[in-house]
């Protein structure tokens, strides 16, 4: 091998993992270790001076740090896995933090033939909270399968039809694969996936079929990718949209990524805790105040139109969302919209219409209906109008005044006045979003967010301009 001495010199001397690591995979390209033993030796030597230079105690909380103890502990299982063995507990040892770190000590397990050590390693890093937990996921999975890779080789990371995406930065064009990590969501227009960055950031791409969409629907996309853009700045409660790209045949959307929506957090619960309840709830009136101060109407408030991101609740969708003039304190829509169980009794369509054009009044005060019916549900685990299954007995009851809505009787009598408040169908008697946020069921004393422990995963934003480029998502 030619001598790359001084060079290495000059990397190790600047004590920065990010180089070393480059550095390290750039020269293992030159061959394959596990044939060429002047290239493992060489390796070997390199690994070490660097771990002499960088002291794991200054370094272990380094991603880069983390994945060159990873990699020398590979090498190593090369030709003693023993001796590998002890790099592994090392690396999970001082850098318990990153999910890969567990999981490349897992898979070398299952290269061993031990597929019970493997489990109960990723076991261990799902206590540990090793992030992201949804990589935790993928692997656990697998293994269950009873896959040999753990997690998708560098082929099989791209859902088949889809191309790279570009990353423009300092005016470089990066290429980068996305990793297909799974769906989150399917409905007849679009789908939302999950997928990881080459720095295992995890993002969600919301991909939308144009081709057998409606003008209305393209319309729905286009707005909603107006709002998110000019909303996101205003408030933390409203979900990030990091880039996205509209052709004639698709939409694409990159996303910040949460682990679950509201709806399924809910279905997965038999009671909701009182402090999550409230604190969710802030956290809705805060997204919906930001809409409602820039001129716009969500009219399709429901639980699942809100994800859990780093233990607080977002806002997502804004398809059907509509813009008030200042002036104005209602409009009128040619359809109804919104889903029943949520929906406002001004905003059911006006069969009497003579135009004999169905209509529907919305407002802001449609949406703070549209809340008290989720924090409803929240409360008593059903909807005011949920027990009524035929649909034309709902839309009745929704607008009938003497159809009283029940309101069991709960401990927290301020939470019983907020939903009574909120569920007033004449909208000029219903309280507003501000007086909400003023209400002494938020005002008694300032609540701690509930543990991230089980449903939170930081997403941190790009610092570079994404491009999309692809012809489909698998």
């Amino acid at each position: 091998m030619e001598d790359t001495t001084y060079n290495f010199n000059q990397v190790i001397n600047s004590n920065s993992p990010e180089s070393c690591e480059t550095y390290l995979l750039n020269l293992e390209k030159r061959g394959n270790p596990h044939t060429d033993v002047g290239l493992f030796t060489k390796l070997k030597d390199c690994y070490s001076k660097v771990f002499s230079r960088l002291p794991l105690g200054k370094h272990s909380k380094n991603e880069s740090y983390a994945r060159i103890l990873v990699r020398y502990a590979e090498l190593k299982g090369i030709e003693d896995p023993d001796e590998a063995q002890d790099h592994f507990i090392v690396a999970r040892s001082n850098c318990k933090g990153f999910a890969f770190v567990h999981i490349a000590h897992a898979q070398f397990e299952v290269s061993q033939g031990k597929v019970n050590k493997a489990a109960s390693i990723l076991h261990k890093a799902q206590g540990l909270n090793a992030k992201p937990a949804e990589l935790l996921e993928v692997a656990m999975r697998n293994l269950k399968a009873g896959k040999k890779q753990l997690l998708p080789t560098e082929e099989e990371q791209r859902p088949p039809g889809t191309e790279l995406f570009l990353l423009h930065s300092k005016g470089q064009t990066i290429r980068i694969t996305f990793l297909f990590v799974g769906g989150l969501g399917i409905s007849l227009s679009f789908q939302v996936y999950q997928v990881l960055d080459h720095k295992k950031q995890l993002f969600a791409v919301k991909f939308v079929n144009l081709e057998e969409a409606d003008a209305q629907t393209v319309e729905s996309y286009k707005n909603e990718i107006e709002h998110l853009n000019h909303l996101q700045q205003y408030s933390d409660q409203i979900i990030k949209l990091y880039d996205y790209e509209i052709t004639n045949s698709y939409i694409y959307m990159l996303m910040e990524c949460g682990n679950l929506d509201l709806n399924t957090w809910l279905r997965n619960r038999k009671t909701v805790n009182p402090l999550e309840r409230k604190f969710y709830w802030k956290n809705m009136l805060e997204a919906v105040q930001t809409i409602h101060k820039h001129g716009i109407v969500h009219s399709d408030l429901k639980p699942a139109n809100f994800v859990i991101v780093n233990a607080s609740l977002k806002l997502i969708d804004f398809g059907i969302a509509n813009r008030i003039q200042p002036d104005v304190t209602s409009i009128m829509k040619d359809s109804q919209v919104g889903t029943l169980n949520y929906m406002p009794p001004e905003a059911i369509k006006d069969t009497s219409s003579k135009s004999g054009k169905a209509s529907s009044k919305i407002s802001p005060k449609g949406d703070v209906w549209s809340l008290g019916c989720i924090l409803y549900c929240m409360t008593y685990g059903k909807t005011p109008f949920q027990s009524i299954t035929n649909q034309i007995t709902k839309l009745h009851a929704i607008i009938d005044p003497s159809h009283e809505i029940e309101f069991p009787d709960i401990s927290e009598k301020d939470l019983l006045d907020v939903l009574k408040r909120c569920l007033v169908r004449n909208p000029r008697e219903r309280i507003s979003i501000a007086e909400l946020l003023e209400h002494p069921y938020l005002q008694l004393q300032p609540q701690p967010p509930p543990e991230p422990g089980m449903f939170s995963h930081t997403v941190t934003e790009p610092h570079v301009h994404t491009l999309l480029r692809g012809s489909q998502v698998c």
